[in-house]
């Protein structure tokens, strides 16, 4: 594997760099926070990195320029060098990346320096068996190409076996799998994309189908489905019109459903009949309540329900695989200390808001703001982490999505202790969670929603 020598010295960064780089561009990174130790590589005979990524600046002291003289000086010129920030006087050829967090930017510019092509990144991160949701098979007839499912035996080896043949029926097969526990499905990677567009496509026309009369368990049920579609392609694809017009689609479903029903104890009966998944059922959870404090507080309106439609649909989307690995997943801020996470998932984790925000941005026509709101809603201003303090510094409409969810997630709790949920307790509990005055405002416009 080819090796990048990073200068950085912040760990937020540095675990960024290293795990995108690693998963989409195949390249290890190799940090160093020493000028020390930067010379003695860059001097040494055995020198090996491909690239030279660096901070412009590591202190007061411009790094990425000292860093630029050491690899002239000796003779390294050829090696590429990037540096992320715009404060360092490298000459004008150097480039210079200014968002430290535009990770998409900065992959692609690694790519194009070291002739990495997209095809070759495709072929290089993708397993032979490529994972699939389950439900991602529910709108299908037949299946489109051979499927299988993981087993291990008990000495740790790991098999796929065949569930379904190419062109062999899905149902009702498909549901009793679900039923027993299993929820991922593999293909083989070369099939990965043409599954993809087949389902996006079948969900449009799906979609199309559904009336105002349709059941909301249906409704709900192809929203999901069309959450896990988009999130397979959004990250790693373009955004094409299908993914555009599907988006579209659920998100307005969505919207419709949570004007429609007049109650939270409606909408927990849908999801559960569905065996709808964690992260789903909390986001609709949690857009019911943000919803009725835009109908009770003085400033909502419906220009800010049209960006909680987008906010809503796009903003976890990032977690969606590592939900999909971990369906018994639960409370986001706790995912970060499951061990069965990798390093690369617990970046996937701190990083997803960002990641959200960053797609939402290549989508047509997008409402003013929105990639800041999903940027900032676990309280932080950059995207990365959960905020231990709330401040003030962040949008009204983030705050109600803050409070919408951290009251979502006090009522699930109560709901899975089986406890007798109190209303009025829940909102005490979020006003001295969000002790500013603006957070309280919020909260207790919650004391009079339906249950």
């Amino acid at each position: 594997m080819s090796k990048v020598l990073l200068i950085s010295d912040n760990e937020v960064l540095n675990s960024l760099y290293s795990v995108n780089l690693k998963i989409y561009a195949g390249l290890e990174c190799d940090v160093r926070n020493s000028l020390e130790e930067i010379v003695d590589i860059i001097e040494a005979e055995d020198f090996n990195y491909s690239m030279v990524i660096s901070l412009c600046m590591i202190g007061d002291q411009d790094t990425a320029l000292l860093v630029y003289h050491y690899l002239v000086e000796n003779e390294r010129e050829s090696i590429p060098l990037i540096v992320m920030g715009k404060q360092s006087e490298v000459p004008t050829e150097v480039q210079q990346l200014g968002n430290l967090f535009d990770v998409k930017l900065l992959i692609g510019q690694v790519a194009t320096s070291l002739n990495i092509t997209a095809q070759d990144m495709v072929n290089r991160e993708v397993p032979d068996y490529y994972p699939m949701p389950i439900r991602l098979f529910f709108p299908l007839k037949n299946a489109p190409c051979n499927t299988f499912y993981q087993v291990r035996s008990s000495d740790g080896v790991v098999e796929y076996l065949t569930i379904f043949e190419e062109n062999e029926g899905v149902w009702p097969k498909i549901r009793s799998y679900l039923d027993e526990g299993v929820h991922v499905l593999y293909v083989e990677a070369k099939n990965r994309f043409s599954l993809a567009k087949l389902v996006t496509n079948q969900l449009i026309e799906d979609m199309n189908g559904l009336s105002e009369r349709s059941e909301t368990s249906e409704k709900l049920d192809k929203v999901e489905l069309g959450i896990e579609t988009v999130a397979e392609q959004i990250f790693d694809g373009e955004m094409t019109k299908e993914i555009v017009e599907l988006s579209h689609q659920c998100m307005n479903t969505l919207a419709e459903v949570i004007e429609e029903l007049p109650d939270l104890k409606g909408l927990l009966r849908d999801l559960t009949s569905n065996k709808s998944g964690f992260l789903y059922s909390h986001s609709v959870i949690a857009g019911f309540v943000a919803s009725h404090i835009l109908d009770n507080i003085e400033w909502g309106g419906e220009s800010h329900k049209e960006k909680l439609k987008f906010v809503l649909f796009f903003h976890d989307m990032h977690l969606v695989s590592v939900y999909k690995k971990y369906p018994d997943l639960m409370y986001e801020e706790n995912l970060i200390f499951d061990n069965r996470l990798s390093e690369e998932e617990k970046e996937v984790v701190i990083s997803h808001a960002n990641e959200a925000a960053d797609a939402i941005k290549r989508f047509p026509k997008c409402p003013m703001g929105v990639d800041s709101i999903i940027r900032q809603h676990h309280g932080t201003a950059n995207g990365l982490g959960f905020a231990t303090t709330y401040k003030d510094d962040i949008s009204p409409l983030a705050k109600v999505l803050i409070v919408a969810e951290a009251f979502t997630e006090e009522l699930l709790k109560s709901i899975h202790r089986g406890n007798k949920v109190d209303i009025s307790v829940l909102v005490e509990e979020l006003c001295l969670k969000f002790p500013k005055h603006t957070y309280v405002k919020i909260s207790k416009e919650l004391i009079n929603i339906k249950l």
